[in-house]
């Protein structure tokens, strides 16, 4: 539609990081900011997802943006830490590869993981939602939790939503 956006490109060559740039930007409507922190990208486009489901939880369950607002605040602290226990660097996070991302998939009625969250506090099972979808943050979601009991952090807002999709 020609709506003006930004991504993040990651490489351990900045060369290759910085040809893909060239190659992606367009200065009318594409804005491509380059990134030396392969692992803090990965984990904020990855760990974004269970937070989105759990956004969704929040949504499903009538709260208001207020309390929304809260959860994403805290859920970027926690990948922040989640970020620097594996090896990346959790400023990356405070940016469009993290908070950026977060947000967008936490607050956007078009997430699909939001959308799961919602329909899980409806009465959906999981299995039924993955039927129509597919909903990055279910698996995630474990693998998020194993990576916090490897790492010894306790990243209560990721377990909650573990639990939730989870039943455990």
């Amino acid at each position: 539609r020609g709506f003006p956006t930004t991504l993040v490109v990651t490489s351990d060559s900045s060369f290759h990081a910085v040809r893909v740039q060239q190659l992606m930007s367009n200065f009318r409507t594409v804005r491509v900011f380059v990134s030396d922190d392969p692992i803090g990208v990965q984990l904020g486009g990855a760990l974004k997802n269970p937070l989105a489901v759990g956004a969704g939880m929040i949504s499903g369950l009538g709260f208001g943006t207020n309390t929304l607002s809260a959860m994403v605040t805290r859920a970027s602290h926690e990948l922040r830490q989640l970020c620097l226990a594996m090896g990346g660097n959790p400023r990356t996070i405070d940016g469009l590869a993290g908070v950026g991302d977060l947000m967008l998939t936490c607050f956007s009625s078009q997430s699909r993981n939001q959308r799961c969250g919602q329909r899980l506090m409806k009465g959906e099972t999981v299995a039924d939602i993955q039927q129509d979808m597919t909903v990055e943050g279910v698996p995630t979601s474990a693998v998020a939790v194993a990576y916090a009991d490897l790492c010894g952090l306790e990243l209560p807002i990721f377990r909650a939503v573990h639990g939730l999709i989870h039943k455990t």
